[in-house]
């Protein structure tokens, strides 16, 4: 999970995560571990097990709006299935804030064939 290079970028709200894939989904999950994690521009790594999804077709991501300043501005999810031993990419590029941006503070995300940039 990429945090954005961006000013008030970071949130300590609970993040939590859906992967939705051709034959299930995972359920939402919280992405928690003894880190200091969604800070501005950082990556964080978490490990979901789950039953096997499929191939991977978008995730649900977002947060409960908690705490002080509890916006965030996600770059982008990289996701990697064991099984098939594939990386899928989930390109964001927004904020997830009420009040930056759209307002909205859980998004669904199409997986992308490729990683790329997701803003300036």
């Amino acid at each position: 999970v990429y945090t954005g290079d961006r000013r008030g970028a970071g949130t300590d709200a609970k993040v939590s995560i859906n992967l939705v894939g051709e034959v299930g989904c995972s359920g939402e999950r919280v992405l928690e571990n003894n880190l200091n994690n969604f800070e501005r521009n950082k990556e964080d790594v978490f490990v979901i097990r789950s039953s096997y999804l499929g191939e991977l077709k978008k995730i649900r991501i977002g947060h409960d709006n908690s705490g002080f300043a509890s916006g965030w501005f996600l770059d982008k999810v990289i996701v990697h299935g064991e099984k098939e031993n594939k990386d899928y990419f989930f390109l964001s590029g927004k904020w997830f804030a009420k009040d930056e941006g759209d307002g909205v503070i859980v998004r669904e995300i199409a997986a992308a064939t490729e990683d790329g940039q997701t803003y300036e």
